[in-house]
């Protein structure tokens, strides 16, 4: 059972315009995205450029993406949680829940306002 404050959220793998990796978090009606620039895996910081939002329909997706644009392959996904991080406003706290990937997961910003993700 999930939590009331839960949102959905998948990594999809995504070959265009090359290799890279999208997380897409539910933000209301659309998805808050990060071009993730290697494969998600526990115990590592991971360059990330955000993107526009994406549409609720990549949560379930896999195949080719429109005007020719790669095909995206779901590699998680899941529920998650964002929690409170009281000693630093520059890094986000959140649980996930049901997948595969890690239990919790982790986003700092950078003095140069460059982004990461970390998953634990």
């Amino acid at each position: 059972m999930f939590d009331a404050d839960s949102v959905r959220f998948c990594v999809l793998e995504h070959d265009h315009p090359f290799l890279h990796w999208d997380l897409l978090i539910q933000n209301g009606e659309t998805l808050d995205t990060w071009r993730l620039f290697k494969r998600p895996q526990v115990g590592d910081w991971i360059r990330a450029e955000v993107l526009p939002a994406h549409r609720l329909l990549y949560l379930d997706y896999e195949g080719p993406v429109s005007n020719n644009r790669g095909k995206v392959v779901r590699i998680s996904s899941g529920q998650l949680i964002e929690r409170p991080t009281a000693d630093s406003q520059s890094l986000r706290t959140f649980d996930l829940l049901e997948t595969q990937l890690a239990t919790k997961a982790f986003c700092r910003t950078l003095d140069d306002l460059s982004v990461e993700w970390r998953f634990e």
